[in-house]
């Protein structure tokens, strides 16, 4: 499902317009990224939690030449579904 179709799905289902719907989803993104970018986590009550987490700085080899690469330290988002979508979805 493409962000589109999402939004229109969700307009025909609650009744809003398609742009108020738009609206309220970019919200909620830059919501969740400003939150996790302050290193507390989102809770979507049956869907799932997001975080902000540390990966430390590793040693890789590049695949095509061999060569080994040294990759920075980074904050990444995690996901973890909720218990309900997991079993909705199995």
């Amino acid at each position: 499902m493409t962000k589109n179709e999402l939004i229109a799905a969700i307009a025909d289902e609650t009744g809003k317009s398609k742009t108020d719907v738009s609206t309220i989803l970019a919200s909620l993104a830059s919501t969740v990224a400003k939150t996790l970018k302050a290193g507390d986590e989102v809770v979507i009550g049956g869907i799932g939690k997001l975080k902000a987490d540390k990966r430390e700085a590793r040693t890789a080899r590049n695949p095509s030449t061999g060569a080994t690469i040294q990759v920075a330290a980074k904050t990444v988002a995690k996901f973890k579904v909720a218990k309900d979508l997991a079993d909705a979805v199995a």
